[in-house]
């Protein structure tokens, strides 16, 4: 789980819409760290567009619990980049929920909350 974790940092630092694509359900959603309820277009067309950039990707206190076909990671990221322009730092401490499907775990919901 761990790997896929360091994978998707990698396909953020890309903007590789297509690797993005395949780690995460299409039922995905998340709460971002702003409360808002956002889907996996969303976050696909904001990568693609260049309107989100991740410049940094770090993570830290990553724990990993799996129940079957179903895994719960937690960890802590430090990301910079810009969002519309505007540019961003800081910490988040974050939930990720997988689910394991044809041999692959796939993200199907995410929670962020900021850190001060």
């Amino acid at each position: 789980m761990r790997s896929v974790e360091l994978s998707r940092a990698e396909a953020l630092l890309h903007a590789d819409t297509t690797a993005l694509s395949r780690m995460v359900a299409d039922e995905f959603f998340e709460i971002s760290r702003l409360g808002q309820l956002r889907t996996k277009a969303d976050n696909i067309r904001d990568i693609g567009s260049g309107d989100l950039r991740l410049l940094t990707v770090k993570y830290d206190s990553l724990a990993v619990r799996i129940y079957g076909d179903v895994a719960v990671l937690r960890g802590i990221a430090d990301n910079t980049g810009t969002a519309r322009g505007m540019p961003f730092r800081g910490k988040i401490r974050y939930m990720r929920i997988f689910v394991r499907r044809d041999g692959r775990w796939q993200a199907v919901a995410m929670q962020q909350t900021p850190l001060q």
